[in-house]
């Protein structure tokens, strides 16, 4: 592995666990302030009640911009700062796939 692969890597793993402390943050914040929809979402956690289900509702409630309904600042700057974050981590992630791709 040369310099550039183990570098992308380290950002990647270091980008994953930043998503975690995000996610684990906003669930901490709809279960402290606004319970019934941590509840629809299926009361998600990192670990215990992590389950595909649960994935998904949590990431369609970030794509389809539910939290503007919650009239909570903090819940909508986390979630705004989570969506360009989600971006930013699938082009790092997709960008050298597509650039091997069309670099044969």
């Amino acid at each position: 592995m040369d310099t550039t692969q183990a570098m992308w890597f380290g950002v990647l793993f270091a980008a994953t666990l930043a998503w975690f402390g995000l996610a684990s943050r906003l669930f901490g914040l709809l279960k402290e302030s606004h319970h019934e929809i941590y509840e629809s979402l299926g009361s998600p956690s990192l670990f215990l009640n992590n389950s595909i289900s649960n994935n998904w509702s949590s990431l369609k409630f970030l794509a389809t911009g539910s939290y503007r309904n919650l009239d909570d600042d903090r819940v909508t700057r986390l979630c705004q700062f989570m969506r360009l974050f989600l971006i930013a981590y699938a082009a790092w992630f997709i960008g050298p796939i597509v650039w091997m791709l069309v670099a044969q």
